[in-house]
């Protein structure tokens, strides 16, 4: 079984300026009251459950972390400090307009050194439609603040198939984001949750002949300008993976801090509560999944096919006394023959073909 040490901590700030119409992560409206009661829970459950003070990465996501007052930002950013000494990538989650100069000179100062910016679309109607509150322009200005201030780790997040965006606008997009060069960009096929406004307006996701040509029409244009497609959704220049959302797919161990945060630790998954008013009171009862070694090797082909580090073959025999190529021998080599796997010094990758049919491909190796 995997006794790994966590080397990454991920917190979760749950509030935001206004919810947006297809989001369906662990979110609630910003009220001051609630983010100074959270941001005193967050403190103990960190302070009671990071025994690793020496992480390498640190990722606070939401919700909209920069949607807390700059007191309450501040007041985060001093929370986290002592476990962020040795870290070499320090993520923020923002939305344009609420990432502020002030923000931006406060994460410096405290060695946050990578900031991730939903972007989703860069046509100011779509964005007003899906009830986003930046425009572009926005977006170019933060862009400009964060540079000039010395953190140049930039990632934007980008949303494929949303309502009523052609391939062709989709593609303006991709260029409009490209014209602002940065380090690494996310496209998020569009899924449509109950309980989100997208679902109770009857809006469909997009069909799986959309979603190939448009992840394939995205991958073609970032790929012929310097970007390599290492994981499902995610593009990068040499050298800026995200080396914490990399501990995902490596099946490394991690801690989840938060209001439904998820962590790995000790071969058991867990899910914090998602009810505030529960968080608040310190009962952070979590979901939890027992990591069996039957669990394990699924999670390690599963996890490990979706970028291009790939399933390492060797270590997987060593780890499961297991060798999967001989075991799956007659599914592999048809992959590797469809041009859907490809085999690398006994490292299994996906090539872009096999990463949009991968769940397919998970399903013949583990079955």
């Amino acid at each position: 079984m995997k006794k790994n040490k966590a080397n990454s901590l991920y917190i979760h700030i749950p509030f935001c300026e206004s919810i947006c119409d297809y989001c369906d992560f662990t979110k609630l409206q910003y009220f001051r009251i609630f983010a100074k009661d959270y941001l005193i829970r967050l403190k103990e459950q960190l302070q009671n459950e990071v025994v690793d003070i020496n992480l390498k990465t640190i990722y606070v996501g939401g919700g909209t972390p920069t949607s807390l007052e700059d007191d309450l930002f501040l007041e985060l950013l001093k929370m986290i400090e002592p476990y962020s000494k040795s870290v070499q990538e320090y993520t923020f989650e923002c939305n344009p307009e609420s990432l502020s100069l002030k923000k931006i000179e406060m994460m410096k100062q405290f060695g946050v050194n990578r900031v991730s910016i939903g972007v989703e679309s860069t046509d100011d109607e779509v964005l007003k439609m899906i009830n986003r509150h930046h425009t572009f322009s926005d977006v170019k200005k933060v862009m400009g603040l964060l540079r000039e201030n010395g953190i140049n780790n930039i990632n934007l997040d980008l949303i494929l198939g949303l309502p009523n965006v052609s391939l062709k606008m989709l593609e303006k997009d991709i260029k409009n984001i490209l014209s602002l060069n940065p380090n690494h960009i996310s496209c998020y096929s569009l899924t449509v949750h109950e309980h989100t406004v997208f679902y109770i307006n009857g809006i469909n996701p997009p069909s799986d002949d959309f979603s190939y040509e448009a992840y394939k029409m995205v991958n073609d244009l970032l790929c012929k300008n310097g970007y390599e497609h290492y994981e499902v959704s995610n593009w990068s220049k040499p050298g800026y993976r995200s080396e914490h959302n990399l501990t995902y797919w490596r099946n490394d161990h991690y801690y989840g801090i938060g209001l439904g945060a998820a962590g790995y630790l000790d071969n058991i998954r867990y899910t914090n509560t998602k009810n505030l008013s529960n968080y608040l009171k310190g009962k952070n009862k979590k979901e939890e999944e027992i990591v069996t070694s039957s669990d394990l090797e699924e999670y390690q082909i599963m996890l490990n096919l979706r970028t291009i580090e790939g399933l390492d073959l060797t270590s997987f025999n060593k780890i499961f006394n297991k060798d999967l190529y001989q075991e799956k021998k007659k599914e592999i080599d048809s992959y590797i023959s469809s041009k859907h796997l490809a085999l690398k010094n006994n490292h299994l990758i996906p090539t872009f073909e096999g990463m949009m049919i991968l769940d397919k491909i998970i399903l013949d190796l583990i079955n």
